[in-house]
């Protein structure tokens, strides 16, 4: 009697975290990118610009740059520390599996990259914990990089991948200014991983840049 309860508790955790893992994967199948947060960054331009009389200070340009999550810091998805964050890891790489389109593959690539910076984020200025959102943030940027060579892999394929790299424009620069805002929050020990992926981000922009350009 023991072993079948026991069975029927494994049984039914395991349709516990099927169910949660299928929803997931329906919710983010069919979610819309369409919040958006604003970014303030200040063009070399602008910085230049000065009025008679004063003294020359930067001009802040605003730009919208759309994403999963609403302004930093706030993030009110599962965190890398939750219990189930794994099931979010599995039913990604699951979304990944089944998008062959290589279009749509970028567009899902850049999102999961924009989710774990807002989640880098969220871990080393609200809760404190360094080693875990660095971790979050590499994979962030090999995310963004990713997704930055299937732009590539759509127009050689015939797609039209001209909003798409826009949008890596602006996601590049989104993640540059992210990351730039808990820079003092890095330890020592850790900057070296943190200078790298802050590396990655520009580094894309500048990719994206010549594609523009061609």
């Amino acid at each position: 009697m023991r072993i079948l309860r026991n069975v029927a508790l494994v049984m039914a955790l395991l349709v516990f975290a099927v169910g949660i893992l299928g929803a997931s994967v329906w919710r983010t199948a069919a979610q819309s990118i369409s919040e958006s947060y604003k970014l303030e960054v200040v063009t070399e331009e602008e910085a230049t610009e000065s009025v008679p009389g004063q003294a020359t200070e930067p001009v802040e340009e605003e730009f919208d740059y759309f994403t999963a999550y609403p302004s930093p810091p706030t993030y009110p998805g599962i965190l890398p520390d939750h219990l189930l964050y794994p099931l979010k890891m599995i039913r990604d790489r699951i979304l990944l599996f089944f998008t062959t389109d290589p279009l749509k593959k970028g567009e899902l690539l850049l999102q999961f990259a924009d989710k774990r910076i807002r989640a880098t984020n969220a871990l080393i200025l609200e809760k404190g914990k360094i080693d875990l959102g660095i971790a979050t943030l590499t994979k962030a940027e090999k995310y963004l990089e990713r997704a930055i060579d299937q732009e590539r892999v759509a127009n050689q394929a015939g797609r039209d991948t001209a909003a798409f790299l826009e949008k890596l424009s602006r996601a590049t620069r989104a993640h540059e200014k992210v990351m730039l805002g808990f820079e003092e929050k890095i330890p020592n020990t850790a900057r070296p991983v943190y200078d790298s992926a802050l590396q990655y981000a520009r580094t894309g922009y500048q990719r994206v840049m010549e594609r523009i350009k061609e």
